[in-house]
């Protein structure tokens, strides 16, 4: 006589593997949620970066042009106001003039820097006479 067979299946159930498909979908989910924020952090932290060096570059342009320059009103216009070809942004110079000694040309210079989205950033220095 035979006795009765017992069959040992190795594999998932049916309900093991919706659980992992469940799991793995939250995690895909959860990921490109977070996907389009980085990529918007990244592209404000590369325009951010441009913004600097371009502040630094036209402020270093004025601070050359010496403090007498500025004070007397000889200084490039394209110093004080542009506008980029791709409109990242645009930026406006303003040059301040500060009470002192009538011998000392000490001057404020704000670089405002508007963004394409309307964000701002502003840098300041102030130049005197070399």
């Amino acid at each position: 006589m035979m006795g009765p067979r017992t069959f040992s299946r190795g594999g998932f159930t049916l309900l093991e593997v919706l659980i992992a498909l469940a799991i793995l979908l939250t995690a895909i989910i959860a990921v490109l949620l977070v996907f389009p924020t980085s990529l918007f952090q990244a592209r404000q932290a590369v325009e951010r970066s441009i913004t600097a060096q371009t502040a630094d570059s036209v402020i270093g342009e004025i601070r050359s042009s010496s403090a007498e320059a500025l004070f007397f009103d000889r200084v490039r216009n394209e110093l004080l106001t542009q506008q980029q070809a791709d409109q990242i942004y645009t930026f406006t110079t303003t040059v301040q003039r500060l009470h002192g000694a009538s011998n000392i040309y000490l001057q404020r210079i704000t670089l405002n820097i508007q963004f394409s989205d309307e964000r701002q950033e502003t840098f300041v220095t102030y130049v005197t006479r070399q």
